[in-house]
């Protein structure tokens, strides 16, 4: 018997077919254009729900799921990650550190502005494209130029930064920051977001007009801030992620429990990077203290509280309860418990890169921008840009880079 989600999809593409359209205009032959690297006809084993069984698919058919906005797991290379054992469970002591308050001053919203108008420049990030390898490649020397350039003497030896190469053309990126004088194999902290994006109309051909109204083609242009936000965002430094780690850097900080700070290649195909990642470390036998990923931070809905929502499904309970009170302790704006939707016929439900690290076993956690009701609507869409709605925030964007300061420094202080 089919998938309930398979039989959805295979009605929407009958519905187009009857009226002489093909969805996304992928036809039946392999018809990728120039500077992609994809077979659209190739098998890919991908989950559309935590719960369900799991599903044979095409390429094609995981680009018009995207395009219909479902998200799934295509586990094809990891098929047994979560089967793995359970790791040990942590406890969070409350928030205490004295020295947060201090390095948040090294915060700004100048630097994400300059990096995300260069990150949303390439023509796409999808993940096996090549302008998708080249903004990785970007990213990665950025985050060497600020190493080599703002890490103190006594930081410098404790600093790696891998570019982490997949049978994609786009690379994921770790950074790590190891403590001075612990066992460097202690538990991780992590914090995550993805580098790659996509435009979720037409990949290949005209945008057809039966499914979306738009003008730019999935695999054309893809400005995407959903992941600058967090993308190039997350590190903070002079643009956001990359602005975290310059804030840390610029504060001489150094751990006392190993501190890493990961950007995923292929989120959008299946939150692929992120779960080969998280099985290279189960499979190692890593220990994590918490994962945090950042997907979606810089849009406020107008008429709307300022607020950060605590995502409550597919996640660590006793973790998301110590980010709320991060946020309590360092924020000025308030947080509030929400979900993914989860359909109730399909069980399928959004995703992001935390649930890798869910599924492996590992404890994780996700703020996002606001309640999901409120979260940016331009998402994967040629709308979704710095300068089209005033609904895109940097202001709301700094919340989430103190945040993700505070978080790392109060994981990584013990």
């Amino acid at each position: 018997m089919l998938h309930p989600i398979l039989v959805s999809l295979a009605l929407v593409i009958f519905v187009a077919a009857q009226s002489g359209q093909t969805p996304l205009g992928l036809g039946t032959q392999n018809d990728v254009g120039p500077g992609f690297d994809l077979d659209s006809n190739e098998l890919r084993l991908v989950q559309f729900s935590p719960n369900s069984p799991a599903e044979w698919v095409t390429e094609r058919e995981k680009l018009q799921a995207k395009a219909l906005g479902w998200d799934y797991m295509d586990i094809t290379d990891t098929p047994f990650l979560g089967t793995l054992s359970k790791k040990p469970r942590f406890s969070y002591p409350s928030p205490s550190s004295t020295i947060v308050a201090g390095v948040l001053t090294h915060l700004s919203t100048a630097e994400p502005k300059a990096n995300l108008e260069h990150f949303t420049s390439y023509h796409t990030r999808y993940y096996n494209s090549e302008t998708g390898r080249a903004s990785s490649e970007w990213l990665y020397a950025k985050i060497l130029a600020y190493t080599a350039e703002l890490a103190n003497e006594e930081q410098q030896p404790l600093i790696s930064v891998e570019s982490v190469k997949h049978p994609w053309k786009q690379n994921s990126i770790i950074i790590r920051m190891s403590p001075l004088d612990a066992s460097d194999s202690g538990p991780i902290t992590i914090l995550g977001a993805h580098i790659d994006s996509l435009n979720k109309n037409d990949p290949f051909g005209p945008v057809p007009s039966w499914l979306l109204v738009l003008t730019m083609t999935a695999l054309g242009p893809s400005p995407s801030l959903k992941l600058i936000a967090v993308g190039p965002c997350y590190i903070p430094t002079r643009t956001s992620q990359p602005e975290l780690l310059l804030a840390l850097l610029v504060a001489g900080y150094i751990p006392l429990s190993p501190l890493e700070f990961h950007f995923y290649a292929g989120e959008e195909g299946g939150l692929r990077g992120s779960q080969a990642i998280a099985s290279s470390y189960k499979a190692a036998g890593k220990a994590i203290r918490g994962m945090i990923q950042f997907d979606m931070t810089a849009f406020h809905k107008a008429g709307t509280r300022e607020e950060i929502a605590v995502i409550a499904n597919q996640v660590d309970l006793p973790l998301s309860a110590f980010l709320a009170q991060v946020i309590d302790k360092y924020l000025d704006i308030p947080w509030v418990i929400d979900i993914y939707p989860v359909d109730p016929t399909t069980g399928r439900e959004s995703r992001s890169d935390h649930n890798s690290w869910t599924m492996a076993g590992y404890p994780s956690c996700h703020p996002l921008e606001g309640q999901f009701a409120n979260v940016n609507p331009y998402v994967h869409t040629p709308d979704d840009r710095i300068d089209i709605s005033p609904e895109f925030s940097f202001d709301h964007m700094l919340h989430f880079s103190k945040l993700a300061v505070a978080f790392a420094i109060e994981m990584s202080s013990y």
